[in-house]
């Protein structure tokens, strides 16, 4: 599964530090707030930039400074204030510049965490369109795939990530995030050749091991999809992280005891996106009340979510005969056009169709799905037995 949030992973403070060493200087204070904004702290961090801007209120470089923490607090509309103060846009000199560019990408960082993406979106391509401090436009690009992503654009993700490529061809985040986004989309073939350059360059990586082994699994090549999964199993634990992996290398494997332990220590240590292979556990068991549990918690951890988790709510709620529920699923599911759940939320929606016994609906959403998938034969007996249905036969 995606883990879209690069926002947590790659949110950082921006180094602007002074060099003066009295403690009531602005500089001094500064340097403090980000002392502390580093070590964590940021709470702390707030009231010493807050005690650098009694002493000097127009410092753009404290209030960017400020804002970033104010992020970090879940002070959104705080934050804004701050970067709303620093920006210029008549701004011609370079310091004025660097300021605005730090101030568009904390700006669209908050709007981000505000779920307001066109916002965000429009941030970011601010900041890049400042050519000064050129060194920080991979990270800010990074911020604009998620945006588009967030608001759908997946191709035009896909592009931005592929300019990322350009400027660096083997960064890592670039290629997962790209492979992951060709995979939704329901381009295996693409995404494969993404994970295995990771892979030429990174042999211990559990991210594009299981993302290999999703490409395979969707190519119906079961034997290469096994083989992943065989090798992803041998590789060293390091850290937390790699112990939820290899959680989800277990699931894929249908372990699911020891899945349903590590996922669970996994959600324990702060990786909430676990909650969607809980779900996927309880599925398992039929457990369909508790599997919408954990498929909402997973949806209401991340920014965005996908096709395929809402694929999944909508099987639940289809076993629960909550129809209402799972059409809502379903249309979400569907109103991201192309992707690799696009199939599977199509035979659902002809299923949800047949529950309500509404064959006149079914027999219409099989006409499109015949076009679109023409050798599935399951769902051409399927068709011919609504076509009976209605007398048509």
């Amino acid at each position: 599964m995606k883990r879209i949030l690069l926002i947590i992973m790659l949110v950082s403070v921006l180094l602007l530090t002074g060099c003066g060493k009295d403690k009531m200087t602005v500089e001094g204070e500064n340097k403090k707030g980000l002392g502390y904004y580093n070590s964590g702290d940021y709470a702390l961090a707030c009231e010493y930039f807050e005690r650098a801007l009694k002493i000097e209120s127009g410092n753009k470089e404290v209030r960017n400074n400020y804002g970033m923490a104010l992020i970090q607090c879940k002070e959104y509309d705080a934050a804004l204030e701050q970067f709303a103060a620093v920006l210029n846009p008549d701004a011609s000199s370079q310091k004025a510049q660097r300021m605005n560019k730090f101030a568009y990408r904390g700006q669209g960082i908050a709007y981000m965490q505000r779920l307001e993406f066109d916002k965000a979106l429009e941030s970011f391509v601010n900041a890049l369109a400042i050519s000064t401090e050129s060194g920080w436009n991979i990270d800010i690009m990074y911020y604009k795939a998620n945006a588009q992503e967030c608001l759908g654009q997946l191709d035009t993700a896909i592009e931005t990530y592929g300019m990322v490529l350009e400027m660096d061809k083997n960064n890592r985040l670039a290629l997962l995030a790209r492979a992951r986004l060709y995979r939704e989309k329901g381009d295996p073939e693409r995404a494969v050749a993404d994970y295995e350059k990771v892979l030429s360059k990174e042999e211990g990586s559990y991210a594009a091991y299981i993302g290999l082994y999703t490409c395979y699994r969707d190519m119906k090549n079961e034997e290469k999809a096994s083989k992943v999964l065989a090798d992803a199993s041998k590789l060293k634990i390091s850290d937390n992280e790699d112990k939820y992996l290899l959680g989800q290398i277990h699931f894929y494997q249908k372990n699911y005891s020891s899945a349903k332990i590590e996922m669970q220590n996994a959600v324990e240590n702060g990786f909430t996106e676990a909650n969607y292979f809980l779900g996927e556990i309880a599925v398992q068991e039929k457990e369909y009340e508790k599997a919408v549990e954990y498929y909402e918690k997973y949806r209401s951890s991340v920014v965005s979510t996908s096709p395929t988790v809402c694929n999944q709510e909508a099987v639940c709620y289809l076993a629960l005969f909550d129809f209402d529920k799972a059409e809502e699923m379903i249309n979400m599911g569907l109103s991201f056009g192309a992707s690799s759940a696009r199939q599977q939320l199509m035979r659902n929606q002809i299923a949800l169709y047949e529950g309500r016994y509404d064959f006149a609906s079914a027999y219409a959403a099989f006409q499109t799905y015949i076009v679109e998938y023409p050798n599935d034969s399951e769902a051409i007996e399927e068709y011919r037995f609504v076509k009976k249905r209605l007398g048509m036969e």
